[in-house]
């Protein structure tokens, strides 16, 4: 019976979305505020002013408190607002925050950057679709900012509408053509839609823009490895890897290169690599198992298949990678309890070699 083995890709495709920076949207805060509001009551801006004093101390109840105080006595005091909305914001307290921030909108019909801190709540605790509708509201009020179009393309391609995505992607590159993020990110959608001149094309723009990131080097490689083009795949992980010793998903994918292009040394070099930057990357331990089968070291591939699984007990391809290795070493019952076990969690082949094996046979004379 052949038996095949089973290397783990996982997050081929890394992306510079914002989203996947700690959500780094950044929000209008009390310390950036003027305090010159001229034709404001005098005591609704001595609230104001110790409303900024109490928030630059980090006591948010006070400046929330001062910030009320000020609207109650002057209620089109727009920075009030704004700075209440902010300090909710600053204080997590987001369900507040939203309801100040839709307060503004209705004072000031021409703010967009509110609806804008409103899609970026929605993205987190709400629904993406909420999210674009609140981008697309700012985008109505003020279509010449590029990171309203950015942030929802980024929903777009989140629930995949990718064409939707393309289109405010290229609507960035207009207002702003030397954003390298935005390339990577319009270059992932093409690569959806199996547009890969295009997705190329873009992956390299952002290289060349932004000589400091080496996502877009990685998504190259990996739009490489995906077409089968090894050797253009590990050149580009070399890039990735030259700009970022670190990082372990491209050491990952380049091993996963050098595994498909029959490099095998490297291969294991590699993701042995993965495991000194990220002991805790449950899939190197399995990749590694994975091209030790290959190479019939089938020791070693009980040794990394249970590495894997120590780490992971519900990874159902080590269980699959050590019962292979197992059948190897003639230890049929083993083999046959880790199928099982790779069944359960879901990978088919391991049911179809459980009932090729006769392992229900085995099992129970056990």
């Amino acid at each position: 019976m052949k038996l095949h083995h089973i290397i783990v890709m996982l997050s081929i495709f890394t992306s510079l979305f914002s989203y996947s920076q700690e959500d780094s949207v950044k929000v209008v805060v009390a310390k950036n505020a003027k305090i010159d509001s001229s034709g404001i009551d005098p005591e609704a801006q001595k609230a104001y002013n110790t409303g900024i004093a109490a928030f630059q101390s980090k006591d948010f109840n006070g400046a929330a408190k001062q910030f009320k105080k000020a609207i109650e006595i002057s209620p089109e005091f727009l920075k009030a607002h704004t700075n209440l909305a902010s300090t909710y914001l600053t204080n997590n307290q987001m369900e507040l925050a939203k309801i100040q921030l839709l307060k503004i909108t209705i004072i000031d019909k021409t703010a967009d950057k509110p609806f804008f801190e409103l899609g970026s709540i929605a993205e987190q605790k709400d629904s993406l679709d909420m999210a674009i509708r609140y981008y697309s509201k700012a985008i109505e009020r003020n279509k010449t900012n590029y990171e309203y179009y950015y942030q929802r393309g980024i929903q777009y391609y989140k629930i995949g509408k990718f064409e939707e995505a393309i289109s405010d992607f290229n609507k960035v590159v207009a207002i702003q053509p030397d954003f390298a993020d935005v390339y990577n990110d319009r270059g992932s959608a093409f690569r959806k839609q199996d547009k890969v001149s295009q997705a190329v094309a873009d992956y390299k723009k952002a290289a060349l823009l932004d000589k400091t990131t080496a996502v877009a080097y990685s998504n190259l490689g990996s739009l490489y490895r995906k077409n089968e083009k090894y050797d253009k795949a590990i050149k580009a992980y070399d890039k990735a890897i030259l700009i970022d010793k670190k990082y372990y998903l491209a050491w990952n994918n380049r091993g996963y290169a050098k595994f498909k292009s029959g490099d095998t040394e490297g291969a294991i070099l590699d993701f042995k690599h993965v495991t000194l930057l990220k002991p805790d990357y449950t899939m190197a331990y399995n990749n590694i198992a994975a091209v030790y089968l290959e190479m019939e070291e089938y020791e070693k591939g009980v040794e990394y298949s249970s590495k894997a699984i120590d780490k992971d007990k519900n990874l159902g391809v080590a269980y699959y990678n050590r019962a292979a290795a197992y059948e190897m070493l003639r230890k049929e019952v083993k083999a046959c309890k880790d199928w099982k076990k790779a069944a359960d969690l879901g990978v088919q082949i391991a049911d179809d070699y459980y009932r090729k094996a006769s392992c229900g046979n085995l099992t129970e004379k056990k």
